[in-house]
């Protein structure tokens, strides 16, 4: 097989299935229409480039409306909203950030935005990786590797443990040598920057015009906007303490999370030097062998490819509906 160059993900597509692998990097295959989180992902990254950059996260947004957005078929967006993908949703959203983080990212002073390195390695072949965002906290000059996920629920404290992503960037950005960082960049935190993507409930109003009582998993934020939009004023003390309770019990916040880490570069070796011994032993595949399970439906871009490829079908009209061949020197993944 076709091995230019490693990442993460690459890897991840390569351990997970090689004939997976072999439609992206050998036939350059890549879908024309994104998942609805790769969607979200996306445009939460340009705001976030944009808003670090000190270019107008505003504006960017109203240039992804246009260029992206705009530019989708009717079915295509109407798809993306039925799973849950709204434009003003996006706004809303990355508005509460910048308002929610204001004060904490006053101490940040801004490293590299959206960088992307390129490290070369004893196999002859470079591993790319493009980091999110980094700052130096001005308040004890440690460097942090701010890597933001945007997921439909913030994930738990499990999840980030071993997580192979950030410690390989924190090993990997102690390896790399630019002209402002002669002898690499040392991580010292991790920064999980976590955005939810599915709306956070709200209170309803019964029949007589009272806020229900049923329990939902709800926050300040979203409480106090329901009390807006129904223009509610509480007209006695019992009601005005009631709802002052309610609100005292509620968190800030279920939209948007920060956790510190520190990073482990031993673990982060590891995991590089495991990409790069996968990455040589997929030089000597010739035949690509595929691991088909239930998950390809929900886990794999090229299920419907896969599928006509053992069924002896006409892959041609499949790659011209569902895939760009296209690919930029400049793309990490």
């Amino acid at each position: 097989m076709k091995v230019k160059s490693v990442s993460y993900s690459s890897d991840r597509k390569l351990g997970r299935c090689e004939q997976q692998y072999s439609y992206r990097y050998d036939e350059g295959l890549k879908p024309k229409l994104k998942s609805k989180g790769l969607f979200f992902g996306d445009v939460m990254h340009q705001l976030q480039q944009a808003h670090y950059r000190g270019e107008g996260w505003e504006k960017r947004f109203k240039i992804w409306k246009k260029e992206s957005w705009g530019r989708l078929f009717e079915e295509e967006r109407e798809m993306y909203i039925e799973n849950g993908f709204n434009p003003d949703f996006a706004f809303e959203l990355f508005t509460h950030y910048v308002d929610h983080w204001h004060s904490e990212d006053k101490h940040w002073q801004i490293v590299l935005v959206e960088e992307r390195f390129e490290l070369e390695t004893k196999l002859g072949i470079p591993v790319i990786f493009q980091a999110d965002l980094i700052v130096r906290d001005k308040r004890d000059g440690v460097y942090a590797l701010v890597e933001t996920k945007n997921n439909e629920e913030i994930p738990t404290a499990e999840q980030r443990i071993l997580a192979p992503q950030v410690h390989s960037y924190c090993y990997l950005l102690s390896k790399i040598s630019t002209n402002k960082f002669p002898e690499g960049i040392k991580i010292g935190r991790i920064i999980w920057n976590y955005l939810r993507t599915t709306p956070v409930p709200k209170p309803t109003l019964n029949r007589d015009g009272s806020i229900s009582k049923r329990k939902i998993n709800t926050d300040q934020r979203m409480y106090n906007l329901f009390l807006k939009e129904n223009k509610i004023h509480p007209k006695t003390d019992d009601e005005r303490l009631g709802i002052e309770n309610v609100l005292k019990n509620l968190p800030e916040t279920l939209s948007l999370l920060r956790v510190t880490n520190k990073p482990n570069l031993r673990v982060g070796e590891m995991f590089v030097r495991q990409w790069l011994e996968r990455a040589r032993r997929a030089k000597l595949i010739k035949t690509p062998l595929r691991t088909w399970a239930r998950d390809c439906q929900w886990m794999c871009d090229y299920k419907l490819l896969c599928e006509a490829d053992i069924l002896g079908k006409d892959r041609k009209t499949i790659i011209h509906k569902n895939f760009v061949t296209k690919i930029s020197n400049a793309e990490v993944n």
